[in-house]
């Protein structure tokens, strides 16, 4: 919930421990043990999620959507976007609000 209230800040393993109260490297370890995955890349995939909403939802620039999100400009969201959905994000877009028009364009 932490990670979700703050996903627009750059939120540290030290910040992430200190809210559970544990030493990073047992906090670091507990979280991977219970979510499957390490702090960070979690925090990705929250991030990926935020930004899908935001894309099929809203009007908001890719730009505004990086700030939002948590990223410093379009091009880091637009590289992490690419490697975890295979596209760019204005590419989804497309596809997500309009599905015939992209299949058929590909």
């Amino acid at each position: 919930e932490f990670m979700r209230e703050r996903l627009s800040e750059d939120i540290s393993l030290d910040e992430l421990a200190a809210e559970a109260r544990l030493s990073p490297f047992h906090f670091a370890r507990m979280f991977k043990q219970s979510l499957g995955v390490p702090p960070r890349v979690y925090l990705t995939r929250l991030r990926m999620e935020r930004t899908c909403e935001l894309l099929e939802t809203t009007d908001l620039s890719v730009t505004e959507i990086a700030q939002e999100v948590g990223y410093s400009s379009n091009q880091v969201l637009a590289r992490v976007f690419i490697k975890h959905q295979r596209m760019s994000p204005t590419d989804y877009r497309r596809a997500v609000r309009d599905p015939v028009r992209s299949f058929a364009l590909r």
